[in-house]
Protein backbone atom coordinates (compact mmCIF):
# COMPACT_ATOMS: atom_id res chain seq x y z
CA UNK A 1 0.00 0.00 0.00
CA UNK A 2 1.11 3.28 -0.74
CA UNK A 3 -0.32 7.08 0.56
CA UNK A 4 -0.43 9.84 -2.10
CA UNK A 5 -0.53 13.85 -1.05
CA UNK A 6 -2.16 15.51 -3.38
CA UNK A 7 -3.23 19.94 -3.49
CA UNK A 8 -7.29 19.45 -4.83
CA UNK A 9 -7.45 23.30 -4.68
CA UNK A 10 -5.29 26.13 -3.56
CA UNK A 11 -7.62 29.61 -4.50
CA UNK A 12 -9.00 32.55 -3.25
CA UNK A 13 -11.98 31.98 -0.63
CA UNK A 14 -14.23 34.75 -1.48
CA UNK A 15 -15.78 32.75 -4.69
CA UNK A 16 -17.01 29.24 -5.59
CA UNK A 17 -14.15 27.22 -6.64
CA UNK A 18 -13.57 23.73 -8.37
CA UNK A 19 -10.88 21.29 -8.40
CA UNK A 20 -9.24 19.79 -11.27
CA UNK A 21 -10.11 16.24 -11.33
CA UNK A 22 -7.71 13.41 -10.31
CA UNK A 23 -7.67 10.23 -11.24
CA UNK A 24 -7.93 7.48 -8.70
CA UNK A 25 -7.51 4.41 -10.72
CA UNK A 26 -5.28 2.30 -7.90
CA UNK A 27 -6.85 4.26 -4.84
CA UNK A 28 -8.78 2.55 -2.54
CA UNK A 29 -9.75 5.41 0.18
CA UNK A 30 -8.55 8.92 0.79
CA UNK A 31 -9.16 11.87 4.00
CA UNK A 32 -9.42 15.02 2.69
CA UNK A 33 -8.74 18.32 4.86
CA UNK A 34 -8.71 22.01 4.45
CA UNK A 35 -6.70 25.02 5.78
CA UNK A 36 -8.37 28.51 5.34
CA UNK A 37 -6.09 31.64 5.24
CA UNK A 38 -8.63 33.50 7.25
CA UNK A 39 -11.54 33.12 10.18
CA UNK A 40 -14.16 34.84 8.57
CA UNK A 41 -14.70 31.88 5.33
CA UNK A 42 -17.74 30.13 5.28
CA UNK A 43 -19.09 27.48 2.98
CA UNK A 44 -19.01 24.03 2.21
CA UNK A 45 -16.34 21.52 0.84
CA UNK A 46 -17.75 18.64 -1.02
CA UNK A 47 -15.87 15.57 -2.51
CA UNK A 48 -17.26 14.72 -6.17
CA UNK A 49 -16.93 11.57 -8.55
CA UNK A 50 -17.42 10.25 -11.83
CA UNK A 51 -17.07 6.87 -13.49
CA UNK A 52 -16.57 8.31 -17.08
CA UNK A 53 -14.15 6.43 -19.32
CA UNK A 54 -11.04 7.91 -19.95
CA UNK A 55 -10.17 7.95 -23.61
CA UNK A 56 -6.03 7.31 -23.63
CA UNK A 57 -3.99 8.41 -20.87
CA UNK A 58 -6.31 8.25 -17.63
CA UNK A 59 -3.87 10.80 -16.18
CA UNK A 60 -4.38 13.09 -18.82
CA UNK A 61 -7.77 12.82 -20.06
CA UNK A 62 -10.50 15.62 -18.49
CA UNK A 63 -13.76 14.12 -17.72
CA UNK A 64 -16.93 16.28 -18.34
CA UNK A 65 -18.23 18.26 -15.71
CA UNK A 66 -21.67 16.66 -16.22
CA UNK A 67 -20.44 13.27 -15.08
CA UNK A 68 -19.40 14.57 -11.80
CA UNK A 69 -21.78 14.07 -9.03
CA UNK A 70 -21.52 14.56 -4.96
CA UNK A 71 -19.88 11.36 -3.25
CA UNK A 72 -22.46 10.43 -0.44
CA UNK A 73 -21.05 11.69 3.18
CA UNK A 74 -18.01 13.53 1.84
CA UNK A 75 -19.09 17.01 2.59
CA UNK A 76 -17.86 19.34 4.84
CA UNK A 77 -19.52 22.75 6.18
CA UNK A 78 -17.30 25.97 6.95
CA UNK A 79 -17.50 27.94 9.56
CA UNK A 80 -15.59 30.86 10.55
CA UNK A 81 -12.65 29.19 8.35
CA UNK A 82 -12.91 25.73 10.22
CA UNK A 83 -14.16 22.23 8.58
CA UNK A 84 -14.21 18.66 9.51
CA UNK A 85 -11.96 15.96 7.48
CA UNK A 86 -13.62 14.30 5.32
CA UNK A 87 -13.13 10.74 5.04
CA UNK A 88 -13.85 8.39 2.23
CA UNK A 89 -13.26 4.74 3.35
CA UNK A 90 -14.15 2.92 -0.39
CA UNK A 91 -12.93 4.92 -3.07
CA UNK A 92 -14.52 3.66 -6.38
CA UNK A 93 -14.12 5.88 -8.99
CA UNK A 94 -12.53 6.70 -11.92
CA UNK A 95 -11.69 10.49 -10.66
CA UNK A 96 -12.29 12.41 -7.64
CA UNK A 97 -12.47 16.34 -7.40
CA UNK A 98 -13.32 19.08 -4.39
CA UNK A 99 -15.65 21.65 -4.34
CA UNK A 100 -15.56 24.58 -2.72
CA UNK A 101 -18.84 26.64 -2.47
CA UNK A 102 -18.58 29.91 -0.72
CA UNK A 103 -21.47 31.17 0.89
CA UNK A 104 -20.02 33.95 2.70
CA UNK A 105 -17.03 36.11 3.89
CA UNK A 106 -13.49 34.65 3.13
CA UNK A 107 -10.40 37.52 2.41
CA UNK A 108 -7.59 35.15 1.77
CA UNK A 109 -7.41 31.41 0.71
CA UNK A 110 -8.50 28.02 1.04
CA UNK A 111 -6.47 25.02 0.71
CA UNK A 112 -8.08 21.67 0.31
CA UNK A 113 -5.27 18.46 0.18
CA UNK A 114 -6.07 15.04 0.08
CA UNK A 115 -4.08 11.89 1.18
CA UNK A 116 -5.26 8.62 -0.98
CA UNK A 117 -4.19 5.44 0.06
CA UNK A 118 -3.70 3.03 -3.05
CA UNK A 119 -1.79 -0.33 -3.66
Amino acid sequence: MRNTPVTMINAVDTSTQTGAPIFSGQFVSGCFTSVFGDTSAAGTIKIQGSNEIPVGDPNKYVPSNASFNDIPNATSSITSGVGSAIAISTLSYQYVRAVYTSSSGGSSTVLVSGTFLGV
